[in-house]
């Protein structure tokens, strides 16, 4: 009886360690993968602040469209830029997934959409969606 008495906390102190071993471990796991997404954003929006999306006619050329006249250009130039600004900002904070969802959802309701056409609308959504997704979003939930 005593050997089994013994027995039994011994396996729950092994069992203890193992299980805080894990949790430590998965604690580091989430950690990293924090980090790698956080740098995965951070490079989504910098390939997207360095490209030319809305000043090359090309891309224009590309949708089917004549480029927009240089105010609508810098328009979507500096939109773009303050979007990806406040976005990284908010998956920078320590709010739940749902704040985070609902602040996202505030900024994207704010861009200045009566200001453009149908077709600069989803030049637009299209070049803010790949920094919505590497945030963790659902870019067609928010558009």
């Amino acid at each position: 009886m005593k050997s089994i008495y013994i027995s039994t906390i011994l396996i729950f102190i092994v069992l203890n360690s193992c299980s805080k071993k894990q949790n430590k471990d998965n604690i580091t796991n989430l950690n990293t993968h924090s980090k790698m997404s956080n740098v995965n954003l951070a490079n989504t929006i910098a390939t997207i602040k360095t490209s030319e999306t809305y000043e090359n006619p090309k891309n224009w050329k590309a949708r089917g469209l004549m480029p927009s006249d240089k105010p609508v250009i810098l328009l979507l130039r500096t939109t773009t830029n303050e979007f990806l600004d406040k976005l990284e900002e908010i998956c920078i904070t320590n709010e739940s997934s749902e704040t985070k969802l609902r602040l996202v959802s505030q900024r994207v309701d704010e861009l200045p959409w009566n200001e453009l056409d149908t077709e600069e609308k989803e030049f637009l959504a299209d070049t803010l969606a790949p920094a919505i997704k590497a945030a963790g979003f659902n870019p067609s939930t928010l558009f």
